[in-house]
């Protein structure tokens, strides 16, 4: 599934689905381990996240990409 992600004013990050305002917000380390290939450095982009985790995150049935 796409997804975009921003670094916040103290840090964290939102992470919402690609064409939604739904967001989840995740500390440092959850993000970290979730996504492990960005950039600690980061503060916007995007990714694709498995379909599980999605659910995980979202809480609502998602379709793949």
């Amino acid at each position: 599934m796409n997804v975009y992600y921003r670094k916040t004013v103290v840090g964290w990050f939102n992470l919402y689905p690609a064409g939604s305002d739904e967001f989840v917000n995740l500390n440092p380390e959850e993000f970290a381990a979730l996504l492990p290939q960005v950039s600690r450095r980061a503060f916007a982009g995007c990714t694709e996240i498995e379909v599980t985790a999605a659910r995980e995150l979202f809480g609502k049935e998602v379709r793949p990409a």
